[in-house]
């Protein structure tokens, strides 16, 4: 008997068969037709159900790699933050050391208050940012500024920018840039990219951010349309990429930072722009440093 837990698309053809002749003989040809095609069914069930358990791995997997670049990212954050933290805790302190002592008149005190409330607030400022970051959220669609996603970004990496004499530059003036997506997954991509660049200049130097619009012509293994997509540039003047490195850059697990890289970031960062029907692009010279690109279909709305 033919198992019936799972049926393909021939079902109800075979079905039909029998219905020809209900009385037909086993071993007739209506008979054998329809033994075939229950076997066709079945095994286009047990394709299909693997088809599912495919893709159902191939998500969790997504979503691993996900967590785990972004707990390598919360550590970079969090290293800065703990450093930039520094100086105001110590302006906190010496503050409020001076109002214990009874040095100080009214006046002066409160001044001192009002020095130590403005330090305690940008410190919790600092925090909120990157809590904001590191919380998970189920992925959505909204309309994203990405030029203030830039600029928070740049108040976030400031002090690891300033560690490594870096400078994190906002080209011109822009107005906002609006596309649809997941701003806490969008602000992994620029994060990931602009940690990328800061860290491709071991002797400092400048990391400029910019955004532009053109008509673009995708690469053909992605099959997106040509049409007028947003150009987010994250370019430095670093290091660049050597030409034997070039194709692996987006692969998962490949880096070249051999002491502290995890070699998911751009892998990662690859795989959101494509779940946002983008995706990144790259344009170096080995030794005079490399212009990684986020194109995105802008938000008409």
């Amino acid at each position: 008997m033919a198992d019936t837990s799972r049926h393909g698309p021939f079902r109800d053809v075979c079905a039909r068969i029998r219905a020809l002749d209900p009385d037909a003989p086993p071993g007739s040809e209506l008979e054998k037709i329809a033994l075939e095609l229950e076997l066709l069914d079945r095994a286009y069930s047990d394709e299909r159900a693997q088809s599912f358990a495919d893709g159902a791995r191939r998500l969790a997997d997504m979503q691993e790699l996900h967590n785990a670049n972004r707990l390598v990212t919360i550590g970079t954050l969090t290293a800065g933050i703990a450093h930039e933290l520094g100086t105001p805790l110590g302006v906190v302190l010496a503050r409020a050391q001076m109002i214990i002592s009874d040095e100080n008149e009214l006046a002066e005190a409160r001044n001192d208050a009002k020095v130590i409330v403005h330090q305690v607030q940008r410190m919790t400022q600092m925090c909120r940012e990157v809590l904001d970051f590191a919380r998970p959220k189920p992925p959505t669609r909204d309309v994203v500024d990405v030029v203030q996603l830039l600029r928070d970004m740049i108040a976030l990496l400031f002090s690891e920018a300033r560690k490594r004499t870096v400078r994190l530059v906002l080209a011109g003036e822009p107005t906002p840039a609006r596309v649809l997506g997941d701003p806490s997954k969008l602000m992994q991509i620029l994060t990931n990219l602009t940690i990328n660049a800061v860290q491709a200049m071991p002797d400092g130097g400048t990391v400029t951010l910019s955004i532009e619009w053109k008509t673009v012509e995708p690469p053909a293994v992605e099959r997106l349309q040509t049409a007028n997509y947003m150009c987010i540039h994250v370019k430095d003047t670093g290091t660049g990429i050597s030409n034997a490195d070039l194709g692996h850059v987006f692969e998962t697990f490949f880096t070249t930072k051999k002491a502290d890289g995890s070699g998911l970031g751009l892998a990662v960062s690859y795989r959101i722009a494509r779940e946002h029907d983008g995706w990144i692009g790259v344009v170096t010279r080995e030794g005079h440093g490399s212009t990684f690109t986020l194109y995105l279909p802008p938000h008409s709305g």
